[in-house]
């Protein structure tokens, strides 16, 4: 299954449902094939190219930009069903997060989402699996405001201690941005996460209740990922791992290396990654750019140890791929960064 293929994979209708009540149903539906009577169907299900669709279309009826910033505040405890009942009642946050990062991408299937550990902090990031567009930010930024709701509600965490990364560029609105996140936020960044300390996964939630975590998780694994989804989270987290330590001589890792170490087929692997429309090469990419931008940013790295680390003996071959990533090259894009700081 290629990239548009995902476009076909059938997702519910919330969304919708929830739209229909801000814009005209017959202006939001435009170009979907769907009624408003598909709505009412509690259990019915769409495909991500007709949700992409009306969510295009709400970009066009909106009478400010930033509206889905408070429609996704208003929302944020019962629109997801049993993954919010799992968020409010975990034993922990860390139980909560994990929970949400694996079952969320079931209900946007043009999504996925991972949760990893970089020395004192967790990342909760999230990868489109397809080029959304201009909806980019509203798909991106309503899981965020989720689950800052849930940490805000819930923990009541201090979130000057998080941060906010997203890796498109600043919008017109962004002054508007203040008033809805409650972290830090930084633009053009090498990936789209939650950002905060490790150790917030180990507060407890007081409000723990032992037969509504255990009922909402298995209402969850009735939305469980699909092994592709799995697969993928494991790729990803395997070759955070494979950078974790400094070693100059290090390779990249190989498709048949990963494949071993997930205790899979070769072809087994590819299989399932083009199921998701990608490819392992387009994953180590994907990695190996944000990781590059990340070490980038600190001047105390020489470019050429930031190639070593990465797997590049040859530092012009870094450069190349460096400069195919962003257009610029690492020292340009070093400069940028630090003119953008000051």
């Amino acid at each position: 299954m290629d990239a548009s293929a995902i476009e076909d994979l059938l997702m519910p209708a919330t969304y919708g449902r929830h739209l229909a009540r801000l814009f005209p149903v017959d202006k939001l539906l435009a170009g979907t094939g769907l009624t408003a009577a598909h709505f009412a169907e509690r259990d019915r299900r769409i495909t991500v190219r007709q949700a992409l669709q009306y969510i295009s279309n709400t970009l066009t009826l909106a009478e400010a930009p930033d509206w889905y910033m408070a429609w996704a505040g208003n929302i944020a405890e019962h629109f997801h069903g049993p993954v919010s009942f799992a968020l409010m009642s975990s034993p922990t946050l860390g139980d909560g997060l994990d929970a949400f990062v694996r079952y969320f991408p079931a209900r946007i299937p043009y999504m996925h989402m991972q949760g990893r550990r970089d020395g004192d902090e967790f990342y909760a990031e999230l990868c489109p699996l397809i080029d959304l567009g201009a909806a980019r930010p509203l798909l991106v930024e309503t899981p965020l405001l989720v689950l800052q709701q849930y940490l805000s509600t819930v923990y009541g965490v201090d979130f000057s201690a998080a941060r906010i990364e997203l890796d498109y560029p600043a919008p017109g609105y962004v002054a508007s941005y203040a008033h809805y996140f409650k972290a830090p936020l930084s633009f053009k960044a090498a990936r789209n996460a939650l950002v905060m300390p490790q150790a917030w996964r180990e507060l407890r939630n007081l409000d723990y209740h032992e037969s509504t975590w255990s009922h909402a998780l298995r209402q969850c694994e009735a939305l469980a990922s699909s092994p592709e989804r799995t697969t993928l989270g494991e790729v990803r987290n395997h070759l955070c791992r494979a950078f974790e330590l400094d070693d100059r001589r290090r390779a990249l890792p190989t498709l048949d290396e990963v494949a071993a170490a997930l205790h899979l087929a070769p072809r087994t692997l590819i299989r399932r990654l083009r199921h998701l429309g990608t490819t392992y090469q387009a994953i180590m990419d994907e990695f190996l750019r944000a990781r590059a931008a990340e070490l980038l940013t600190n001047d105390r790295i020489k470019i050429k140890e930031v190639a070593a680390a990465l797997g590049f003996h040859n530092p012009a071959n870094f450069g190349k791929a460096f400069k195919r990533w962003y257009g610029v090259s690492p020292g340009g894009y070093r400069a940028r960064h630090d003119s953008d700081v000051l």
